[in-house]
């Protein structure tokens, strides 16, 4: 085992990578935490070029980062880069575009060297993460997923609407809220208000339908639910959380809208959903995956998405049976 820290790549508010890097400590591993939306005001990129090899060294306030040190990367979820607000409105996008750039370089010479561990490729992260995609490759793997349109055609949400009886609901493609770095002003109000959760459609929503015309937009049947699960993927470790979130009204149509944690145990996955999430994660290229199922009154299993870099820290305090971060620890340890 090496002595190397673990670089962490995310952002300032990721309480789940803070309760890792302490248990790593506990461990006897050291992580080094990177904030992309640090440079270039609280951090710098030090990059040279010599005798055909480039050096890359991150400067943060907690001390610099030798990348040449690091042999296992966690990305976890950084924001874009955040330039002086002194710049006009011109300066601003082009600093910000010429600072990715360079962190983009950055990171593609790490993915270069086979002997550096990633959880996981950003690259395949990012492909991954698009649902029209997931959607596809689980059919092909034998996954069952709801009837699905992405438009902004009025009159196909209409048409949509009546096929599904009535029985629609609206998904956000990208996330229920907005991210600094997204909007100019980022403020606490802009993070909470409106967050467009799952819920069903109704006849209110279908009077201004027309606002889809602004852009598009993800609607899919409503699947009547016996429960929810929610599969945690380590390499080739499954861990299973079944959610009983027809329990609690507030939860019956999303279970992420909750005042208390829901009722959740240990869960069972039919081995060839199970086998067909791993084949899922092989053929993205992740090393990591957090799948969502629902399981209808007639027990079939209905695959709705995988979030290549979601959260997990919560399954664990849920039902602390399914230990998530030992086995992630242990991944990160072996392979650093």
């Amino acid at each position: 085992m090496g002595n190397a820290p673990i670089l962490i790549v995310t952002s300032r508010w990721d309480t789940t990578a803070y309760a890792a890097a302490e248990i790593l400590r506990r461990n006897g591993r050291e992580s080094a935490f990177f904030y992309p939306e640090d440079i270039p005001q609280r951090g710098r990129i030090d990059s040279a070029f010599r005798q055909g090899k480039w050096s890359n060294i991150l400067h943060t306030e907690d001390g610099p980062i030798d990348l040449d040190d690091i042999k296992a990367v966690w990305w976890r979820k950084p924001f874009v880069s955040r330039p002086s607000d002194s710049l006009s409105p011109i300066e601003f996008p082009y600093a910000r575009r010429e600072t990715e750039y360079a962190l983009r370089g950055v990171w593609d010479l790490l993915l270069s060297d086979p002997e550096v561990y990633w959880m996981s490729n950003p690259h395949h992260i990012r492909q991954s993460g698009n649902k029209m995609l997931q959607m596809a490759r689980g059919a092909a793997h034998g996954l069952t997923s709801p009837r699905t349109i992405v438009t902004n055609d009025p009159e196909d949400v209409r048409e949509f609407y009546d096929r599904c009886s009535g029985r629609m609901v609206f998904k956000s493609m990208t996330g229920p809220f907005l991210l600094p770095g997204e909007v100019e002003e980022f403020t606490p109000e802009t993070f909470i208000p409106g967050m467009p959760l799952v819920r069903p459609f109704t006849v209110d929503d279908m009077e201004k339908v027309d606002s889809v015309r602004e852009s598009a937009c993800m609607f899919q049947e409503l699947v009547e639910k016996k429960y929810e699960l929610r599969v945690t993927i380590f390499e080739d470790q499954v861990f299973t959380c079944r959610i009983d979130s027809q329990k609690n009204d507030l939860t019956r149509y999303d279970w992420r809208r909750q005042d208390s944690s829901p009722q959740a145990t240990v869960g069972e996955l039919p081995d060839p959903v199970a086998k067909a999430c791993l084949a899922m994660l092989d053929e993205f290229g992740l090393r990591f995956g957090a799948f969502d199922f629902i399981v209808t009154p007639e027990d079939e299993h209905v695959f709705l998405e995988v979030n290549p870099n979601g959260q997990w820290l919560f399954v664990q305090e849920w039902v602390p049976q399914l230990r998530l971060m030992q086995s992630f620890v242990d991944i990160m340890t072996r392979n650093s």
